[in-house]
């Protein structure tokens, strides 16, 4: 936000804070962020730059490679701007940094911090000057980032190496590889050969569909992978789709995302290296794609093979979230977090830490507001839309609450979390078809119930107290003498005694339970607390039924 007196400092003005705090944000708020990435990403490259200097672990000088570098900066400066605030580039820096730090892994750490060879390649090219550099190969061949993969050997050469590249006029030869003589290659001309692969964008437009780049991934470095031109075709066609579904608003409003700002999709083929799926939700069971993003590129994120262009529009507005969000927090911290994983989060079956808790909130504000859109959009699903609108907002609410309530919010945290609260209040007050509503409530309920017979358990003075008062056919003790304690699923209330034959499966039981519960509204007090009724340990369907007969006593 604005600070008098801050001059020379990137600061924020209040305006566009509330823009992004209503999960929303124009073009001009979008842009403030990315002035904001590359800020930090220049000052990430300057540390990078300084550690690889006191550790002389490059195929050549560091400072060589800048002073290149900068040459072409002067010449063509917004080839060089496009170059440094790539996704590709963002994040090589960033694992790059983490490896000098000792929190990452991956290849030799020559060839991982030689890629900075292959930067300045780029750079060079862009600008059209000569070089001769060192560069490292990996399994033979040389990524060139943001324009495609040489193959310097012949296909199975494994392992890493380095060859001489020479350019000259926009071509370039590399050698030195025991390949047995020199590859020449003009990576600007863009036609495809034996030696030269180029780096696919979807069709009109800048977004990188990337295939080939080591540092895609979320974490440590992975070898390329071309596309199938099947495959390839497959997501062109779904991209297409996707962009004329989300072109359809005009307006800023939360869910609502201009394609052009989405910087790479990268297919997710696979469990990525050491990553796991964004932080706010699991791999999901239905036609939605697995997807996932950094906060060190943004506008890039892992996608999965969508089904059809609806599920990917949905998914690029999910982690366009997630890269807003993440702008923010390298803006101001957000929560006072510890770390400890003990929140429901509706989009994912285990406890979650404030932090996830956050970018769920703000990830699934602009999904909600995504199937708003879709209420009206002639192309869509009505009821499937009405049903995902009425959902989410109850869900995501619910974790805005938990949030202000149960969480350490920052100022700046209080201000968003506000305005999270405020742009889902006002879709609460929206009418949706009551069937609709009803199916919608009844699904969030599910899904909570469920969530607690997974993962928490009556302590062991609560299941002691309720065993003795149902054997001697007393009067449950009250609830709010107790507090529940995490514990596992599964195998865990199996072994502690608690598990019968639902609670070893508690989505099982949470479906007798709910079936239990329905038949009258007086019985939805069960389903406060489902996790008393575990600890009584019913073992068949009347036994479920006269423990939840008894707990009624009390509710």
């Amino acid at each position: 936000m604005d600070s008098p007196g801050d001059e020379g400092r990137l600061t924020m003005p209040g305006h566009l804070f509330d823009e992004l705090a209503s999960g929303g944000g124009s073009a001009e708020a979008v842009a403030f962020l990315v002035r904001v990435e590359r800020t930090r990403r220049l000052m990430l490259l300057g540390e990078l730059l300084d550690r690889l200097d006191e550790h002389p672990v490059v195929v050549g000088s560091a400072g060589t490679a800048w002073r290149l570098i900068a040459e072409a900066a002067e010449v063509r400066p917004e080839a060089a701007e496009e170059l440094l605030m790539s996704p590709q580039v963002g994040c090589w820096i960033t694992h790059m940094l983490r490896r000098m730090h000792g929190t990452a892994d991956g290849p030799p750490l020559w060839a991982d911090a030689g890629h900075l060879f292959a930067v300045c390649l780029v750079a060079r090219l862009r600008a059209g000057l000569d070089a001769d550099v060192v560069v490292p190969l990996r399994d033979g061949a040389l990524t060139l980032p943001t324009l495609g993969l040489v193959t310097v050997t012949a296909p199975g050469a494994g392992g890493f190496a380095t060859a001489r590249a020479r350019l000259r006029g926009g071509e370039l030869r590399l050698s030195g590889a025991g390949s047995g003589g020199e590859v020449v290659v003009r990576p600007l001309d863009g036609a495809p050969d034996r030696h030269w692969t180029p780096a696919r964008t979807f069709a009109g437009t800048p977004t990188w569909l990337d295939d080939l780049d080591p540092y895609r991934d979320l974490d440590e470095p992975v070898a390329p992978k071309p596309l199938p031109d099947a495959e390839s075709a497959y997501w062109q066609r779904l991209f297409g789709e996707a962009a004329t579904i989300l072109s359809r608003p005009s307006t800023t409003g939360p869910g609502r995302l201009r394609v052009e700002e989405v910087r790479r999709i990268v297919p997710w083929t696979g469990a990525p290296a050491s990553a796991g799926p964004s932080p706010d939700r699991e791999p999901p069971g239905g036609g939605s794609p697995l997807s996932a993003t950094t906060a060190d590129a943004f506008g890039s994120m892992v996608v999965s093979r969508p089904r059809d262009g609806l599920a990917l529009a949905e998914a690029m507005v999910h982690e366009f979230q997630h890269s807003k969000l993440g702008a923010l927090l390298h803006l101001f911290p957000l929560l006072d977090d510890d770390g400890a994983e003990v929140h429901y989060a509706p989009w994912r079956s285990d406890p979650r830490h404030a932090s996830g808790l956050l970018q769920g909130a703000y990830a699934f504000t602009g999904v909600t507001g995504f199937w708003r859109d879709r209420m009206a959009d002639g192309a869509a699903d009505p009821e499937l839309a009405t049903f995902q609108f009425a959902l989410r907002r109850l869900q995501t609410r619910l974790v805005v609450r938990t949030l202000l309530t149960r969480a350490k919010p920052t100022g700046p945290g209080i201000r968003l979390l506000h305005g999270l609260a405020a742009t889902l209040d006002g879709w609460l007050r929206e009418p949706v078809a009551p069937g609709v509503a009803a199916r919608a409530r009844a699904a969030a309920l599910a899904h909570r119930v469920e969530w607690r017979l997974r993962n928490l358990r009556c302590g062991e003075a609560e299941r002691a107290a309720l065993t003795t008062a149902f054997r001697a056919g007393a009067v449950p003790p009250p609830p709010s003498r107790y507090q529940p304690v995490l514990g596992g699923s599964g195998a865990e209330s199996a072994a502690d005694g608690t598990g019968g034959s639902g609670g070893s499966d508690p989505h099982g039981l949470s479906d007798r339970l709910l079936a239990v519960a329905g038949g009258s509204p007086g019985r939805r007090a069960l389903l406060r607390r489902p996790e008393r009724l575990l600890a009584l340990a019913p073992g068949s369907p009347e036994e479920l039924r006269r423990a939840a007969d008894w707990l009624l006593l009390r509710a």
